[in-house]
């Protein structure tokens, strides 16, 4: 069933946040009045906003997700933001969460109401194979929070209104530097990850411009490995995918039980 006026099977709930809100604002507005001060916000906090959208998803994935996790992502992205249009956008998203944790104190305190499903939803990354000479560019990973220390491919989430084709191309343009044509990416595995993950990943071998370390704030470090010698240190997903493009392994599932793949009755 989808959900279209914010209530989440709670008849009135979001009404009753927003008045709340409302009549915070007035007392807000009779104590100080209009207040026409600086946002002092920076496109260099972008490295914390990076830090708290890693955190949230990795909560999410070992199944440890807070409203704190969610309201500190959108937080941080909003400091991050110094265009007014898009600071604007991310505000309405950080109002958006503190009205639906609201909410769940409501639902919390009033006992349990029944509450619409909602259809799932997968987390998309998109990962890219520079390949050259039988070997792969790997980068290893710093100040993220997630594998950090250890090796990876270029990669990243999809964006939304984003083809997986153009997050590819984005990725690997950030993290090394070159820009890759969209008919030179070869669509090479897809991986789904436990629980709400699905890899995408994609083979490039020709590009132009010198594969170099374009974000250093993330990684330490670039260099190229043979495909049949991934170093011990790398993250186990993106090993095992890079093993399944070399023989020619379409689809895998990384870290499903026999459970959860077969079925609770097998």
């Amino acid at each position: 069933m989808t959900l279209v006026n914010g209530d989440f099977g709670v008849p009135g709930s979001l009404a009753r946040v927003l008045a709340d809100i409302g009549a915070e604002r007035a007392a807000q507005d009779a104590r100080w009045g209009i207040q026409d001060i600086a946002d002092g916000t920076d496109p260099e906090r972008a490295a914390a906003a990076e830090r708290a959208k890693d955190e949230t998803a990795a909560a999410f994935a070992d199944g440890t997700l807070t409203w704190r996790h969610i309201l500190i992502e959108e937080v941080l992205e909003a400091f991050a933001e110094d265009d007014p249009e898009a600071l604007r956008t991310e505000l309405v998203q950080v109002a958006a969460v503190a009205a639906k944790w609201i909410q769940a104190l409501d639902r919390r305190a009033s006992g349990p109401e029944p509450v619409a499903k909602e259809r799932f939803r997968a987390i998309v990354d998109v990962h890219v194979l520079l390949v050259r000479d039988g070997e792969v560019l790997l980068l290893r990973r710093a100040n993220t929070g997630y594998g950090d220390g250890r090796w990876h491919l270029p990669s990243g989430h999809l964006e939304a209104g984003e083809s997986a084709v153009a997050a590819a191309v984005r990725e690997a343009r950030e993290e090394t530097g070159v820009t890759i044509a969209p008919e030179d990416l070869r669509f090479a595995h897809v991986m789904h990850r436990a629980p709400d993950r699905v890899g995408l990943f994609f083979l490039a071998r020709h590009w132009d411009g010198e594969p170099y370390n374009a974000e250093p704030a993330k990684c330490s470090e670039i260099a190229w490995r043979p495909l049949d010698d991934l170093p011990p240190d790398m993250i186990a997903y993106p090993a095992s995918a890079v093993h399944a493009v070399t023989t020619g392994e379409p689809f895998a599932l990384h870290e499903w039980t026999a459970t959860a793949t077969t079925g609770a009755d097998g």
